[in-house]
């Protein structure tokens, strides 16, 4: 049995971290065991769940001990694979994993972006100090899309060996468990957190000039609120005269079912890697309207019903997009057999990562 330690900052209900808790769930203690090491040594919504699958969640807290901790952990345990997710710090975590002879060193670039801190000239030269780290540690250099490899390690990245894209996978049987209804009022949806990356603030425009065409529509936001954003989304909400239209839900435990009763699910986010519930909406058969990023093109090219937009078109152009797709309606049936034969189900993101990390164990 393959020993995997995947490692993330914390387990919280975020894309990546939920997608690899279902990875490891998937596996049910046949073939590999994964265990998750988190870096800020707090608690997460999803470490329950990576228990009940049969690993072990261990906080290893970032801190100047934090090198010889993590060394002493990988030379009791042994594990077969390090698979960190943790973007160009990834270079350090891979750095110790390979002084204490792990055979199997992963990085996987969730996003192209680093967004959680000052761009500083301190911070750039730790940075570059990372992806130094990667460039000499990682025995393998997955990304959630082209774009993401692209834009987070290399224009060039085919011409590694160690690069592949494997993309993220949904449960089929999370989208059987619930059935796609029409709203009685016509319903625009945005998953994600509150925050300026996901640009939930460009929503109110757009619900107001969407008002013109739609005059029952409204505006629903699922995520966890970091920081104040959610305050300035419910000033600008309230500003606008559009409080009543406006809902936000906070996180829940699982937002297709959020999906599947609404008309629309719109992402203006700055940066995406591979937005997982824009993937939920297209299995869905529910129409997807998003910023124009790499990670949403490349939705767009499996997936008819998204439809990717400029930022810079304004809150007009938007509004116009979106109501035609929600004229359009969803088409659960014909969603269901694209996605059928997509690259995106949970079975060929399980098989692609089993195929890293065997080759990468046999062939270090």
């Amino acid at each position: 049995m393959l020993r995997v330690l995947h490692v993330f900052g914390r387990l919280i209900r975020g894309g990546a971290e939920l997608r690899t808790v279902e990875l490891a769930e998937s596996f049910e203690g046949e073939r590999v065991r994964s265990d998750f090491l988190v870096l800020t040594g707090l608690d997460g919504t999803l470490d329950e769940r990576v228990r009940a699958a049969g690993g072990d969640v261990i906080k290893c807290r970032l801190d100047a001990r934090f090198p010889l901790s993590f060394y002493r952990l990988l030379r009791e345990r042994r594990y077969d694979i390090v698979h960190a997710h943790v973007h160009y710090f990834s270079g350090v975590v891979l750095a110790v994993a390979r002084l204490a002879g792990i055979r199997g060193r992963i990085a996987h670039f969730r996003t192209a972006v680093v967004n959680d801190g000052p761009d500083t000239v301190r911070r750039r030269a730790q940075l570059a100090a990372c992806r130094k780290l990667l460039q000499l540690s990682a025995t393998d250099i997955l990304a959630v899309g082209e774009g993401a490899m692209h834009g987070a390690w290399s224009a060039d990245w085919r011409s590694d060996p160690r690069c592949r894209v494997v993309y993220n996978g949904i449960p089929v049987e999370r989208l059987r468990r619930t059935a796609v209804t029409t709203p009685g009022t016509p319903t625009i949806i945005n998953v994600g957190s509150m925050q300026p990356l996901k640009n939930q603030l460009h929503l109110i425009a757009v619900l107001r000039a969407c008002l013109n065409r739609l005059p029952d529509v409204k505006l629903v936001l699922v995520g966890r609120e970091v920081g104040d954003y959610g305050v300035q989304v419910r000033r600008a909400a309230a500003d606008a005269g559009l409080a009543d239209r406006v809902h936000l839900a906070g996180e829940v435990d699982d937002p297709i079912p959020w999906i599947a009763g609404s008309s629309l699910m719109i992402l203006p986010s700055r940066w995406e890697g591979l937005p997982g519930v824009a993937l939920e909406a297209c299995a869905l058969g529910i129409p997807v309207l998003a910023a124009d990023l790499p990670g949403t093109r490349e939705l767009a090219v499996h997936f008819p019903q998204v439809a990717v937009m400029p930022l810079s078109e304004g809150a007009d152009a938007w509004a116009a997009a979106a109501v035609r797709l929600i004229q359009q309606g969803a088409r659960p049936a014909e969603a269901a057999e694209r996605f059928a034969t997509s690259p995106f189900t949970a079975a060929r993101a399980r098989e692609g990562h089993y195929e890293v990390w065997s080759r990468s164990r046999a062939s270090v």
